[in-house]
């Protein structure tokens, strides 16, 4: 017996006449009457005696149930978790980034994903990725220069280049292209690097060049740095995304040659089952990685 002709005769016992059962099954009386015939022709016995409308079991039929009650009861139970499923699978994703990839980057994905006019629902966290994968707050991080973590499942969805952002007036503003030595030499807004990914892969390419990372500003975020430049000078060194943002903003911004790009990295918690809609945007993110119209700056 497979498990349709398994429904069949459970609800038969249960309700103990066709009419009913196919009823609840939402097929035909006649259909009903049919399987229940080839059933009983395959087993080699009958199931059921027939008492007018009525359908009396056989004691065979009484055993075959008994044998069958756990499945019954795992069916009935299944059937009841649906409505919680179906709950948790319309939950919106949690989406947890910092500012610099929601202002330039999580827009185009979105799209594909199809949110395109809201036909879906997400939510939005601008915090500390990381932090909010750890307290249950969301569903996917994103952020740029993740280190390795043995807690996340990462995943690289693009690449992005670092340059130095400056008044239109500043002295560096009059060159190209900058290296750390040049930008060392005046007053840096920067991230805290025992803090922030990005901090600590600028600090690196400072001390692969001897020069000591020593911000006379720290902030947690690239809009951060655009803002305290523009505010009260110095260099800041930001996301080419970023950049291009505050270029009307009275910034420029200028490439860093030893610099390197930092990558974008989505990730999620480590061997914990992603939710259907979940596994949905986490595969729009990583057919991101592989565009080849990707914006500038990115790869």
């Amino acid at each position: 017996m497979d498990l349709r002709e398994l429904e069949l005769f459970g609800t038969l016992m249960r309700v103990g006449t066709t009419t009913e059962t196919a009823r609840l099954l939402g097929i035909s009386q006649p259909s009903v009457s049919g399987q229940l015939k080839r059933l009983e022709s395959r087993l080699g016995f009958s199931l059921f005696h027939r008492t007018g409308n009525r359908l009396e079991a056989t004691q065979e039929a009484n055993e075959l149930f008994a044998l069958s009650m756990t499945i019954f009861n795992t069916h009935a139970l299944v059937r009841s978790k649906l409505p919680t499923l179906r709950n948790l699978a319309s939950r919106p994703v949690a989406i947890s980034a910092t500012p610099a990839l929601v202002e330039s980057f999580i827009g185009p994905v979105l799209i594909r994903a199809g949110y395109r006019n809201w036909k879906k629902r997400i939510v939005l966290r601008v915090h500390s990725p990381e932090d909010d994968l750890r307290n249950g707050e969301a569903d996917i991080g994103l952020q740029m220069a993740l280190p390795p973590k043995a807690e996340f499942q990462a995943y690289v969805v693009g690449q992005t280049s670092l340059v130095a952002v400056m008044q239109a007036d500043h002295p560096l503003a009059q060159s190209a292209k900058l290296n750390c030595a040049a930008v060392s030499t005046h007053p840096l807004v920067c991230y805290n690097a025992d803090w922030s990914p990005m901090g600590e892969s600028i600090r690196s390419a400072f001390a692969a060049q001897g020069l000591a990372y020593d911000p006379v500003c720290m902030v947690p975020f690239c809009a951060n740095v655009c803002s305290m430049v523009r505010a009260c000078g110095g260099v800041g060194i930001v996301d080419a995304m970023t950049a291009r943002d505050y270029a009307m903003q009275g910034l420029v911004s200028r490439e860093i040659v030893d610099i390197p790009p930092v990558s974008i990295i989505a990730f999620h918690r480590r061997n914990e089952p992603l939710r259907a809609p979940v596994q949905g945007f986490l595969a729009a993110l990583r057919k991101s990685a592989a565009r080849t119209d990707a914006q500038p700056g990115m790869l």
